[in-house]
């Protein structure tokens, strides 16, 4: 008996290896990917400096000092007052060296606003893909833009990263490039990723994006009135750098709905794709003409708005931040009386995170 046994459990030994090994066949590509970026997380949390040891470091500018302070400050303030998840998050930095090191790719349906997903296990389906390594961005960027899928060339973009959440998976760092942005943004960003390690729901990303945004922006403001005052020139001066990214988030938001109409007219199989094309690089470059008719304080949003070279995946990224801002904002004034913990706390239990 004891022989059958041993036998049976050979035998069941060597089947599970064997899926074991089909499964790595399989998904060479997802396992290779998943190494790389496990890779360049712990290499990032290796070498990050905490807080306190950078504190006591005489060598650590006293200006830099102070923005750990409001990032600490951030961090209390976002978990006692907000009701954020506690934990470790953003309590170390990572020296970037004035360097990008992680980039995203997302790409866009030629003819529709609609975004390609990825698809990962235990996560699900992200409109977007990082890399800790560029050259292998760009080889999933031309991927996408030159071979394509199914027949379909997909509009793409690359874009750096400048702060990320791992949703609980490990102790998220702070890249030191942040370290010179202003106050209120500062904290926007602190409290926009601590809302992903809150809340974070499966195959949802643009309701997580715009949750952190708006929860990012309006604790900022809560912050800011509360360690300054309400009528104090900390919170006028951060209220005042939003103008322009919302005017600019309002004429794309605008120009993706006419970019809806544009496709749903193109959409007829009789229409020949040369024609597709060309109307759709028309209209982008009526976009571009008409964002002279926004009154930036900052005159440099429309310039560089016009030397960029458009696809979907611009306006895609603009609504996968910000298309459900005015939702939000109602539930939050009308439902909650303006209570972002009470807020927060509303979807943390209405919806299952990661």
């Amino acid at each position: 008996m004891k022989r059958l046994n041993r036998k049976k459990l050979l035998k069941i030994t060597g089947i599970f290896f064997l899926l074991l090994a089909i499964l790595a066949i399989w998904q060479r590509e997802l396992i290779a990917y998943g190494l790389l970026q496990l890779g360049g997380q712990l290499e990032v949390i290796n070498k990050a400096r905490s807080f306190e040891e950078l504190k006591k470091d005489t060598t650590f500018p006293d200006s830099l000092k102070a923005k750990i302070k409001i990032i600490e400050e951030a961090r209390q303030f976002g978990m006692e007052k907000l009701g954020m998840k506690f934990s470790q998050n953003y309590t170390k930095i990572y020296d970037q060296k004035g360097k990008d090191i992680l980039w995203n790719v997302s790409a866009a349906y030629p003819y529709k606003l609609e975004a390609y997903q990825w698809k990962f296990p235990i996560v699900g389906k992200f409109s977007y893909k990082g890399y800790f390594d560029l050259e292998k961005a760009k080889k999933e960027r031309d991927r996408l833009k030159n071979e394509g899928e199914n027949g379909i060339l997909f509009d793409t973009n690359i874009r750096s990263v400048s702060a990320w959440s791992t949703l609980g998976w490990f102790e998220d760092v702070l890249l030191s490039n942040n370290l010179d942005r202003e106050e209120g943004d500062l904290v926007e960003l602190i409290l926009h990723e601590l809302t992903h390690a809150t809340l974070y729901v499966k195959d949802s990303v643009e309701f997580n994006e715009n949750l952190a945004n708006f929860v990012g922006e309006e604790g900022a403001k809560l912050f800011l009135e509360k360690k300054y005052g309400k009528d104090s020139e900390e919170l006028k001066d951060y209220i005042f750098s939003l103008q322009d990214y919302q005017k600019y988030k309002n004429f794309m938001l605008s120009a993706a709905n006419s970019l809806d109409k544009l496709y749903q007219n193109a959409s007829d199989n009789s229409f020949p794709p040369m024609r597709k094309e060309e109307a759709k690089q028309n209209h982008f470059n009526l976009i571009k003409s008409k964002i002279d008719t926004v009154s930036f304080s900052n005159p440099n949003w429309a310039k560089r708005f016009q030397e960029r070279e458009l696809n979907n995946t611009n306006f895609m990224s603009v609504r996968r931040y910000n298309a459900s801002q005015d939702i939000l904002k109602t539930i939050f004034k009308e439902q909650f009386d303006s209570d972002l913990k009470a807020f927060l706390t509303y979807f943390s239990e209405k919806y299952p995170s990661l």
